[in-house]
């Protein structure tokens, strides 16, 4: 009950009204460069905050009392009159970026090229089995080794199985979603 009201006292607190602040600062003409960078301290030290939620949300989400600590700490952060997003960024973002800057724009380098091959080569596997499965052509030699070194061997399928599986349980499958569809088509109207 209360952690719907805490979620939204710091929606508007941490999101909302910071988003507006900064439309304003950036509409103002001349740009104060000051409140720009008030502005990109703020929003930095919430992205690592928001990072760190995603990431270990379901190791403290448990905790007592956790929406008042996380709507205390967001107030801190987002209130004018305290600036705790440029404490914290100032006291503690900067100088770890400043004693780390290779190693992690190396680090963000290593990992973006590595998703990237991984990403095409999955892709370019994917793409051929598919080609094969439609035009009914045995997979390369090439293209089934790589995908055997990385991957266990899944059961063949053919055309002809997906259509049977189709023909089999989609009329089932699609006269479930009627209900569905039907309601929000109303909602709709």
């Amino acid at each position: 009950m209360f952690s719907i009201f805490f979620s939204l006292l710091c929606s508007w607190f941490a999101f909302c009204l910071p988003c507006y602040a900064t439309y304003k600062t950036l509409a103002q003409k001349p740009i104060i460069e000051a409140d720009v960078q008030k502005w990109c301290m703020y929003w930095s030290v919430i992205g690592a905050f928001v990072g760190f939620e995603y990431a270990a949300g379901w190791l403290v989400s448990w905790l007592p009392f956790y929406w008042e600590i996380k709507t205390v700490f967001l107030l801190f952060l987002s209130l004018p009159q305290i600036q705790g997003s440029t404490f914290v960024y100032t006291g503690y973002m900067q100088p770890f970026f400043t004693a780390n800057e290779k190693e992690i724009d190396a680090g963000i380098v290593s990992i973006q090229s590595n998703v990237l091959s991984f990403a095409q080569s999955r892709l370019s596997a994917l793409w051929e089995l598919l080609w094969s499965v439609l035009s009914k052509t045995p997979v390369s030699q090439a293209s089934a080794d790589n995908v055997q070194q990385t991957q266990p061997a899944a059961p063949a399928i053919s055309l002809d199985t997906a259509v049977g599986l189709f023909k089999a349980y989609g009329p089932t499958l699609l006269n479930s979603l009627k209900p569905a569809v039907h309601l929000s088509l109303q909602c709709l109207t």
